[in-house]
């Protein structure tokens, strides 16, 4: 937050001192030019690192708009959008292709600032991903946020004839070829492992219990009882303040009482882990608790059972399974998906046939907890110790499990 606070406040003194003619307005650009690109760099750069993340957040807007049809094209759109982001930004740093690039800027600002009107207005979307997991942002404070970044795009191509590069050409194309290829080297990874930095909650040292408590200060949801009385044969609605059971009609008679709702007001903090919940489906008791303070197990992780990788399951081979037994370790599948569903991928109709016991738990939890399908995790004391991609399950658990 205070980066986007420190662009503002250069772009804002800028605008007002290139306006005041303090300054030129070739210096005004200038400034807003490189802030402005920097901006882009960043919020490009923070959701390439985990395309995935980001893709869910558009299948978020896509939803709601009705576009279900697009589901399929959401990991490439995340990979453009972020990518078109950088290269914005790098143009704009080089000084070259400034009419289309600024075209293109203010069609993306316009999109995206509908975009965020619509979630706040609507309460459609509560966190607009513009930075991924990096830093989330209050509907309407994105909106404004975008208000002024359109504003910027506006000021940047009314006077771009100010925008010069000052590096050879020749240099230009070479680091524009290095960074493309450099740009792409860091989705495919990220898609192939796991992302390089991981912001979320559950990153490997992160406390899932600490994690799922609310710090004492911690700002409370405020309600509101709402009091619904009959008075001279009306129903009126009234607040507590309002003490209703003290009202008399116009006959002296007193208010009858109808019901009563309960109305939030002010919506107060949640942890940064409000919905890691683990069910057995056998008989709907919560494992939460239990697995959480295990000294150590491991999760085997399917949002999906029906789109995961099937093959990647016998990653954890059967002299994987002994070594936990002997290490008295458990290890545990997670999934969104029904057992029925699990058995039927596994080609078995017989629960002693499935590997590993398999437990219920929410799709967007298990999606947010690792970016694989499937994916491993060894918890110590709920605390996340390490996590693999199906490609990267190690072959020697030695070290690992003593």
């Amino acid at each position: 937050m205070i980066f986007l606070i420190t662009i503002f406040i250069i772009q804002g003194t800028a605008v007002f001192l290139g306006f005041l003619k303090v300054i030129s307005k070739k210096k005004m650009t200038n400034l807003l030019r490189f802030s402005y690109a920097i901006f882009l760099l960043f919020s490009g750069f923070v959701k390439i690192l985990d395309p995935l993340g980001f893709s869910y957040k558009l299948q978020e807007y896509f939803e709601v708009f009705n576009m279900e049809w697009l589901f399929p094209w959401t990991l490439f759109l995340s990979i453009s959008i972020c990518v078109l982001e950088i290269f914005i930004g790098f143009f704009l740093i080089y000084g070259v292709h400034l009419k289309k690039i600024l075209y293109c800027n203010l069609i993306l600002m316009i999109g995206f600032t509908f975009l965020t009107f619509y979630s706040a207005y609507f309460d459609a979307v509560t966190d607009c991903g513009c930075f991924g997991d990096f830093m989330k942002m209050e509907p309407w404070f994105s909106f404004k946020k975008d208000v002024v970044l359109l504003i910027v795009s506006l000021l940047l191509f009314y006077y771009q004839q100010h925008i010069k590069s000052f590096l050879k050409i020749e240099f230009i194309n070479r680091s524009l070829i290095i960074l493309f290829f450099g740009t792409l080297f860091i989705p495919v990874y990220s898609l192939s492992h796991l992302p390089f930095i991981d912001f979320r909650a559950y990153k490997i040292g992160n406390s899932i219990i600490e994690g799922r408590q609310l710090p004492e200060n911690a700002q409370k949801d405020v309600y509101e009882d709402i009091w619904y009385y009959e008075i001279d044969g009306e129903l009126k609605e009234f607040s507590t303040s309002d003490e209703p059971w003290n009202i008399q009609g116009k006959d002296g008679s007193p208010a009858i009482f109808k019901d009563r709702s309960t109305k939030l007001l002010l919506k107060g903090d949640e942890p940064p882990i409000h919905d890691f919940d683990i069910i057995n489906q056998f008989d709907n008791i919560d494992m939460t608790d239990s697995i959480l303070n295990l000294d150590k197990v491991f999760l085997m992780i399917s949002y999906d059972i029906q789109k995961t990788n099937i093959e990647a399951h016998s990653l954890i081979t059967d002299e994987i399974l002994n070594s936990l037994v002997l290490k008295d370790i458990p290890i545990y599948g997670l999934s969104s998906s029904s057992l029925n569903e699990i058995k039927n991928s596994f080609g078995s109709s017989d629960d002693m046939l499935l590997p590993y016991e398999y437990f219920l738990m929410d799709q967007i939890t298990l999606k947010t907890i690792i970016r694989s399908n499937p994916g491993l995790v060894m918890l110590q004391k709920g605390k996340v110790s390490e996590k693999w991609h199906w490609r990267d399950i190690p072959e020697d658990w030695s070290e690992i499990i003593n």
